[in-house]
């Protein structure tokens, strides 16, 4: 693999950086516009490349020190000065909705993350390493079978969260398991009041684990996961130790979720978003929330509508967020548990105010079908992807106005944020 040294020009849509050399475009994480950097190339087409950083030979001034040397592989804007980063986000996103619908859209507001490290509710780590001394680690990004080691796990999560991820490191090679046993170690943290699960993802059904009463942690989960997946599923509940679940209390509401429920990683932006949320909504009749999770959104507007109609795939989810319901006394919402294209029609009609937070993949084509059809007053669209929300955006664009935007930077020293659209018709 060749090595070239170049000047990089612009951060673009994943948040790489852009350069070119010899006419051909080349993207690299990890340096900064107007920065001189030593590359090796790592993919090659005739039009592009891809590259790995090696050496900044000429720094930016909005370069800043990373935290950690695997910064690369979790958080590559780490180098990048935090006032920046919310500056080149949010062009980032404004960029990105114009490629996708043609229309200009200027955030209203972008709101920058309180804290910067220690904000994630949920933490995935791999091992690697010989039985007796393995370590925990990130897969090299863009390169699958490169490890970054993790000796004291990720500046991301709290440091309770690494002390206590580390202290089942020290029970697991106490029993002397190899990475042919183990996946991967899941926990999930909830900031308010406080309090944490861990899932152990194993490959083989027979491994016997001590009573895992680990402290910094509520509760324990060994879960067998088919090693001929990659993916960290579910295939079966081995033992389990305290709760499976941890709660969470969001603008005075409690809301529990499940080891593997779907949750949002930043509390204190995803509250601002709540509030943009339930601004921009109004009293109705029916208001339906798609892709609802285990109800959050639906459940903090439910003083708003007449009935509220939940919507999930996800039949853990689902629970919970009948659960939630009941919890927070909540008489007038409905969970079902379907996909939302597949969701029976009747459950849409009459909707007032329609609520949409899909995974980054957004809205299938049959749920657009469906909102034109029935067109309802307002939609509320949360999206963790600029690209795909601007896709749908451009077809509600056809009957409807943009009424308010914003962004939120869920995710400090990631390309990544959460952005909101409000559509009326017209």
């Amino acid at each position: 693999m060749r090595e070239i040294t170049l000047e990089f020009k612009k951060i673009v849509g994943e948040g790489k950086a852009l350069g070119r050399n010899e006419g051909k475009v080349v993207f690299c994480y990890g340096v900064l516009p107007e920065e001189t950097a030593r590359v090796r190339v790592t993919f090659e087409k005739k039009n592009f490349a891809e590259a790995e950083l090696l050496e900044i030979i000429k720094p930016s001034p909005k370069r800043v020190a990373p935290k950690e040397d695997h910064y690369l592989s979790c958080s590559p804007w780490q180098v990048m000065d935090y006032e920046f980063q919310c500056e080149t986000k949010k062009g980032l996103i404004e960029d990105l909705l114009y490629q996708t619908t043609k229309e200009t859209i200027r955030l209203d507001k972008f709101y920058a993350a309180k804290k910067t490290f220690g904000y994630r509710t949920k933490i995935e780590y791999s091992f690697t390493g010989e039985p007796g001394a393995l370590s925990f680690a990130f897969h090299k990004r863009g390169n699958f079978r490169e490890k970054y080691l993790l000796p004291e796990g990720c500046a991301l999560i709290s440091p309770e969260t690494n002390a206590a991820a580390l202290r089942v490191l020290a029970i697991l090679n106490g029993l002397k398991l190899s990475t042919a046993d183990l996946k991967t170690l899941i926990i999930r943290e909830a900031k308010n009041p406080g309090s944490r699960v861990a899932a152990l993802f194993v490959k083989r059904q027979d491994i016997e684990l001590p009573e895992m009463n680990i402290e910094g942690l509520d509760g324990f989960l060994a879960v067998y996961s088919n090693p001929v997946s990659s993916v960290s599923q579910v295939d079966g509940i081995m033992n389990s130790w305290g709760n499976d679940f941890v709660t969470e209390e969001i603008l005075g509401g409690k809301f529990s979720y499940g080891f593997d429920c779907f949750f949002q990683n930043n509390i204190e932006l995803f509250e601002e978003a709540l509030k943009e949320i339930r601004a921009a909504a109004f009293k109705c009749g029916k208001l339906v929330d798609l892709y609802s999770g285990v109800g959050v959104i639906g459940l903090t507007l439910r003083d708003l509508a007449g009935k509220v109609y939940a919507v999930e795939s996800s039949a853990n989810s689902a629970k919970y967020a009948a659960l939630n319901a009941s919890a927070n006394g909540a008489s007038n919402f409905e969970m079902v548990c379907s996909l939302s294209e597949k969701t029976a029609d009747g459950l849409f009609d009459g909707t007032d105010i329609l609520v949409l937070d899909p995974p980054r993949a957004g809205l299938h084509n049959k749920v657009i079908k469906r909102i034109m059809e029935i067109l309802p007053k307002k939609i509320i669209y949360l999206s963790c992807n600029p690209i795909t929300q601007g896709r749908d955006a451009a077809f509600f664009l056809e009957k409807y106005k943009i009424t308010r935007s914003a962004g939120f930077d869920f995710y400090p020293n990631t390309p990544h944020a959460e952005t909101l659209l409000v559509f009326e018709r017209d």
